[in-house]
């Protein structure tokens, strides 16, 4: 069996266009638009990937008119979520429901060439990356592949990071059935595409078909944190983006037999601050300037001089191992662990994830069961615990400066114990479409960087009752 890598996973309508010289022309003008408008935000994030497909087009178009398949297909999902509590978990769900969480709506264009070389555009628009208020048009992929043979696949662009069991279908809500993908897995990579170039070889074994993919590049991206409370001159409550730049590379093995898949991944990201002057701390010294009194420094100003170990860059290591096989009668399970490392930080990006899950097939419907976790080491949270209950007291001098700043750094700091059920269903109205209805309950333990703590207050010890209703569809 082969796998055509089309990222959509779907029966897409075909089409021949016989005056392709025309669709050429118009697509060198919506290009050269895009790339001249600098100022446009939508030319700023297509010009690079679109001028490559423009390389593709007018290479093979010339040469092969006639001989150029297109064919186009789309998918979108129309989610509505809310919560029992009045803050934000997941930056959208809340007891006030909204439709930001799951909604989104993308297309997509496939050029074949030859039976070596083919192109494939996929736009999507989005909540953003780096508003929590913003809608944007982006990219998911924009690449050129060639296949000199069966077994050899080279594909160049704008790529998904692959790894996950759903890494190249994650936005396509019709081609799974839970709510959503479980975040305790699916949040773990610093960045879900790249812009780089990907190289996969294939073995047909007894059992199965053996993929080993490699892969590198790298990607402009967003970290997110929520300040629950203001520091004066330092932090305004909200979200708060850090702008990042992510260099990544690894190795993918899989092994598909039917509808079975095993997978194996382990890849590298290091991030870095694309904002001048802003940096991680590695680690925050606890200084006590007299006795019974102490806190944590998050800058030297605050920390009497003291000397604070920080950088630019975060490298990490990811492995992840996953499986979705069937057990007969119309029943499968699928599962996925994932162990983060950081080098340096002493933060809880240092974790370890993982779901497991049961869903049958009964006729149009496929209820489901999983159980779903993710826990930084014991060292983070006990720091991240320090960090939100540290008190100087109010005589002491700048003690509501360096108190503010303790539960900021608590926000910052990236800390998860969490852990969720989720029972729910999907059903298929048509061929292209499904409904989905969840129930998913999350125990809080010590914190969760998914979650936003309300002001004045915290989130530990909390239960998180979501309720989840999507349409998903695709053409």
């Amino acid at each position: 069996m082969r796998n055509n890598r089309n990222p959509l996973a779907l029966s897409a309508s075909s089409t021949s266009i016989e005056n392709q010289p025309e669709i050429l022309r118009r697509f060198i003008v919506f290009s050269v638009t895009c790339s001249s408008k600098r100022k446009n935000y939508l030319g700023k994030i297509m010009r690079y990937p679109l001028n490559l497909m423009l390389v593709a087009f007018l290479t093979f178009g010339q040469s092969t008119t006639r001989a150029v398949d297109f064919s186009w297909s789309g998918y979108g999902t129309l989610g509505y979520a809310i919560s029992d509590q009045p803050y934000n978990t997941q930056r959208f769900i809340n007891n006030r429901g909204t439709l930001a969480r799951d909604s989104l709506f993308g297309v997509q264009l496939d050029a074949k060439f030859n039976v070596h070389w083919s192109a494939t555009v996929q736009a999507q628009i989005s909540p953003a990356d780096d508003d929590d208020n913003a809608w944007n048009p982006k990219l998911s992929w924009a690449f050129l592949s060639w296949r000199p043979n069966n077994d050899w696949l080279l594909r160049l662009g704008k790529l998904r990071v692959p790894g996950y069991l759903n890494s190249e279908n994650m936005d396509v809500g019709w081609t799974f059935d839970y709510a959503r993908l479980p975040i305790d897995v699916y949040s773990t990579s610093p960045t879900v595409d790249f812009t780089g170039a990907s190289i996969s070889k294939i073995w047909e074994l007894g059992l199965g078909d053996l993929n080993l993919e490699l892969f590198w590049g790298k990607a402009d991206s967003a970290w997110r944190s929520f300040i629950r409370d203001p520091v004066p001159g330092y932090f305004a409550a909200g979200a708060d983006f850090s702008l990042m730049r992510v260099q990544v590379k690894g190795v993918v093995l899989s092994l598909r037999n039917a509808e079975d898949l095993y997978r194996f991944s382990f890849y590298k990201p290091s991030t870095e601050h694309r904002i001048e002057g802003q940096e991680w701390n590695y680690h925050m010294p606890l200084v006590s300037p007299f006795p019974g009194i102490s806190y944590y420094a998050m800058r030297p100003e605050i920390g009497l001089g003291t000397e604070i170990p920080s950088g630019h860059a975060q490298d990490f290591s990811v492995v992840i191992a996953g499986m979705d096989i069937g057990l007969g009668h119309d029943i499968r399970f699928a599962g996925e662990y994932v162990r983060r490392l950081v080098k340096y930080a002493e933060n809880g990006l240092n974790s370890n994830g993982g779901y497991t899950s049961l869903r049958k097939r009964i006729g149009k419907w496929t209820p489901y069961l999983y159980y779903a976790w993710l826990r930084s080491e014991d060292n983070a949270l006990e720091l991240n615990q320090a960090l939100n209950q540290s008190s100087v007291p109010k005589w002491f001098p700048n003690a509501l400066l360096i108190n503010a700043a303790q539960r900021a750094a608590a926000d910052v700091f990236v800390a998860y114990d969490q852990q969720t059920w989720a029972l729910g269903t999907s059903y298929a109205l048509t061929p292209t479409s499904k409904l989905k209805l969840e129930w998913a309950r999350t125990h809080v333990g010590m914190a969760s960087s998914f979650v936003d703590s309300p002001a004045g207050g915290d989130v530990s010890n909390q239960d998180i009752n979501l309720f989840s209703l999507s349409y998903n569809f695709v053409f």
